[in-house]
């Protein structure tokens, strides 16, 4: 053989390994879509780190949006759902409401009934106790900034924040994460896909969690039609447009194991077919149960589905499953 087809022959080996490393990384990437991002021969536990906590502390255990709860969730190995507005002054806080009157205690009837946003300052809400509303041992909790949230994140990377903007706005939220360098770790969080593309226009390649709920009133064939409907008819927007700059998907659900038609709303066909499309754009999903999220079986049945995490206003419950899985024990 002369020297230039020896040349030729070498030249299309080095052609044909390279064609096969980049053919297995194509295979490996389209498995890893159609598993939600779990990967070739990955952990399906891999994504429970997405799971987190409704308002940080869910209904009963403890305040919500403090930052004593944040850290509460993240030494659990959760991560958490915040809400974020700005005070009257402009400064960025995590609170839900607008108003202090279902969360502050010990302070003047006039000043609960006030707007945040529009009429109270951070110096006037600052001290206020945010905790006591639970319990008395919480009495020392307050409102946390944006900034002081951010901070406690600083470091620990796995420290995630999903942060419900309310009236912040995109541009606020990424400003403050940029500034303290842990934008990789904050997830623009709401029911706005809209939103989220202006989010991607700010911090580009930002992560982002979008949710769905369509908020049935009670199970009668009509709110279940309904409900289907709703989800159904959201699902052809997004892919309207490709489901574009979506990190992850929360679904909001309703699990009663005892109804006879279907334990869940929407419908248990709809949430595979759902969480099959997302998975094979390789977007994960979450769910919250908004009924039935107290016991643990609705969490392994959404697992069950598909899911890949899960939301909850009942973290303790929520964090015995998610250790359960990890160690592959159901009991």
């Amino acid at each position: 053989m002369g020297q230039l087809a020896k040349e030729k022959n070498e030249t299309m080996k080095k052609v044909m390994v390279m064609l096969a490393v980049m053919l297995a990384g194509v295979a490996a990437q389209a498995e890893q879509c159609l598993n939600g991002g779990r990967g070739s021969g990955g952990n399906k536990t891999d994504l429970l780190h997405l799971s987190h906590v409704h308002r940080g502390g869910g209904k009963l255990e403890s305040p919500d949006n403090t930052l004593e709860t944040f850290k509460w969730c993240w030494e659990n190995g959760s991560a958490l759902e915040c809400d974020c507005r700005k005070t009257k002054d402009g400064v960025g806080i995590m609170l839900h409401d607008n108003t202090l009157a279902r969360t502050a205690r010990g302070i003047p009837e006039e000043l609960k009934k006030k707007s945040v946003s529009k009429e109270l300052t951070w110096d006037e809400i600052k001290d206020v106790d945010v905790g006591s509303y639970l319990s008395p041992k919480f009495a020392h909790h307050r409102i946390p900034t944006i900034d002081a949230t951010f901070a406690a994140m600083k470091g620990n990377s796995t420290y995630l924040c999903f942060v419900d903007e309310k009236g912040a706005g995109p541009e606020y939220i990424a400003k403050k994460a940029q500034e303290a360098g842990v934008q990789d770790q904050v997830y623009y969080t709401g029911p706005s896909h809209a939103k989220i593309f202006e989010w991607n226009k700010i911090l580009p390649g930002g992560k982002s969690l979008l949710w769905l709920g369509a908020w049935p009133k009670g199970r009668s064939a009509a709110e279940r039609t309904r409900a289907d409907t709703w989800f159904r008819d959201a699902m052809a927007k997004l892919r309207a447009k490709e489901f574009k700059y979506i990190s992850a998907i929360s679904i909001h659900t309703y699990y009663d194991p005892k109804d006879p038609v279907d334990p869940f709303i929407p419908s248990t066909p709809l949430l595979k077919e759902m969480v099959n499309e997302f998975h094979s754009h390789g977007i994960p999903v979450a769910s919250i149960p908004f009924a039935g999220g107290e016991t643990e079986e609705v969490y392994f049945k959404l697992y069950d589905l598909g899911f890949d995490a899960f939301s909850t206003d009942y973290p303790s419950v929520m964090f015995s499953v998610i250790r359960k899985l990890k160690a592959g024990k159901r009991e």
